[in-house]
């Protein structure tokens, strides 16, 4: 692991620092605050536009422990899920207009800029696709937003009103058409978007648009945009070498393998995050720990290493046999080896037990990303990268769309592949537990099972769920469950299981409305030309337009 972090040490200080804030990057151009440099400068030197850039990409959303808990990927509970949500309450309100302004400035000033024209294509690519990103990170919670493409002064109209869905979409798919074309497809620094990335995040929005939270419809027509779009940028992608990395359980801690299509970077000096502190057992993290706590839901949902699907147990030690190798690497069960060292969950076994004041909430712990190499200190101030895009997901993505068109061939093609990685035995039949000949309907639920497993706390679960519709009945009325284990005899060490509910406070609550989220109340006291979403306070906002 030391070999890892000196190696992405040397692509940060070659790469400018390059997903740092400008006053915490001294190497940049050997001057001490580029905070401080007039704004003209920014436009006629280079390092400095470079570093401009480099800002930017400090507002793409990257890790966050507390997704999951919205999910059925662990526990947690707050306003998404115990039926509090509203404008007064919003946990998933994201409105970054102070960063799209920033993106503004770039393209206000970068035409009359002196920079060189390579430098100037390869950085307005880079922020057409930023600005992109932040819009439809808005537009998957609430539908059109305002659209807003020039920093506005004090004069301007700055009561802007919420565009339709439709018309918002079509600005990211043109942010991304103009990215497409301006960047390169393999970039000098690490971390920053190439073409390729570019084109599979297209892939993703389009896939988004034909799902049913947003294409009620069916309209055939925006599958087929996304399955072309995900199958042009797999073919850019494997042309410059990208494809599935081997060793599963290394993906997040070998870091920019062949699978990182994009990741927001972190390095230890410099920009840090603490997730892996709030993810790992107590015992071996300091002031944090309680995030990503896989539920029962999910382990069940891990297929075995012949591929067939798990099915409940008596409850004993056998159900962690015989997995495959996601499990392994995501997974941490009572018993399970972990940080060197056996790791009990079992009630009464420690501080890290389940039932324990900071143990396990459901049982198990998680493994995925974690840097077990970090000490307990370090762990506040991780360096691991956020994967935003891999290669498996536009494999899975391309397959999804696929089979929506009937083509349920490469839906095959992909799942064998995502299993083969996942060292599923091919079987006789070579369909690596798959059923021969499913299905639209059948192969589409394979799909969404595989995806499950596959991206576990990788911040997809609670988004699928949402774009599949599926969010108002996985989440809804139901609760999830832990496995709380108690120790029978020590010679032969023997234990019981029994399933716990987690939602003690009541069943999940996802209604219909909530598919897309509300205008925050001060946010609309601020702007009294945006209209509320329906559903939420009379809202006359139609997400679907």
């Amino acid at each position: 692991m030391k070999q890892l972090i000196m190696k992405k040490r040397d692509i940060f200080i070659i790469g400018c620092c390059m997903l740092t804030v400008f006053t915490g990057c001294n190497r940049i151009l050997d001057k001490t605050d580029l905070g401080s440099i007039n704004e003209s400068l920014t436009w006629t030197d280079p390092a400095t536009a470079n570093a401009y850039v480099s800002n930017l990409y400090t507002s793409i959303p990257n890790w966050n422990a507390g997704e999951s808990g919205y999910s059925d990927e662990s526990d947690g509970r707050n306003a998404l899920n115990n039926g509090a949500w509203s404008p007064d309450n919003n946990p998933l309100w994201f409105w970054p207009y102070d960063a799209i302004r920033n993106v503004n400035v770039f393209f206000k000033n970068i035409t009359a800029s002196t920079i060189s024209a390579d430098l100037k294509q390869r950085l307005s690519g880079e922020s057409h696709f930023i600005r992109a990103y932040l819009y439809f990170e808005m537009v998957k919670r609430f539908g059109g937003v305002p659209i807003i493409t020039e920093p506005q002064s004090i004069t301007d109209n700055i009561f802007v009103k919420r565009s339709k869905t439709s018309e918002t979409y079509t600005f990211i798919l043109k942010e991304l058409d103009d990215a497409i074309a301006q960047l390169p497809s393999v970039q000098d620094e690490k971390g920053r978007v190439t073409k390729g990335a570019a084109m599979a995040f297209k892939g993703r929005v389009l896939l988004f648009r034909a799902s049913p939270q947003f294409n009620p419809g069916n309209d055939r027509q925006r599958w087929q945009e996304a399955y072309d779009a995900n199958l042009a940028a797999r073919q850019e992608l494997e042309k410059n070498g990208a494809g599935l990395y081997a060793d599963f359980s290394n993906l997040f801690l070998e870091e920019m393998n062949k699978e990182v299509v994009f990741a927001v970077r972190f390095l230890n000096p410099g920009r840090t995050q603490s997730r892996d502190a709030a993810v790992r057992p107590i015992s071996v993290s300091v002031n944090a720990t309680g995030a990503n706590h896989p539920t029962e839901e999910l382990v069940e949902a891990f297929p075995l290493d012949n591929g067939a699907d798990w099915k409940p147990g008596p409850g004993t030690a056998d159900q962690w046999l015989h997995r495959d190798a996601r499990f392994y690497a995501t997974i941490v069960y009572n018993g399970a080896s972990y940080f060197k060292r056996t790791q009990w969950t079992y009630e009464n076994s420690g501080i890290d037990a389940y039932g324990a004041t900071n143990g396990s909430h459901t049982g198990y712990y998680n493994r995925k990303a974690i840097n077990q190499e970090l000490t307990a200190a370090e762990a506040n101030n991780s360096g691991t990268d956020y994967i935003d895009i891999r290669f498996a997901e536009v494999l899975m993505n391309e397959a999804e769309a696929a089979n929506e068109l009937g083509n349920t061939t490469r839906a095959y093609e992909v799942l064998k592949m995502i299993r083969q990685r996942a060292q599923i035995q091919a079987g006789v039949n070579g369909l690596y537990g798959l059923t021969a000949g499913m299905s639209v309907a059948a192969m589409r639920s394979r799909l969404q099972q595989e995806r499950f497993v596959e991206f576990a706390f990788e911040q997809k679960r609670y988004w699928d769920l949402r774009r599949w519709k599926l969010a108002g009945t996985v989440l809804n009325g139901v609760r999830r469950h832990g496995l709380a284990g108690s120790k029978l005899t020590d010679n032969p060490l023997t234990f019981k299981y029994q399933q716990v509910d987690l939602d003690l406070q009541g069943d999940l609550v996802f209604k219909d409305y909530m598919y897309f989220a509300p205008i925050s109340r001060s946010e609309l006291q601020n702007n009294p030309n945006l209209e509320q979403t329906k559903g939420w306070e009379n809202g006359t906002f139609d997400p679907l337009q």
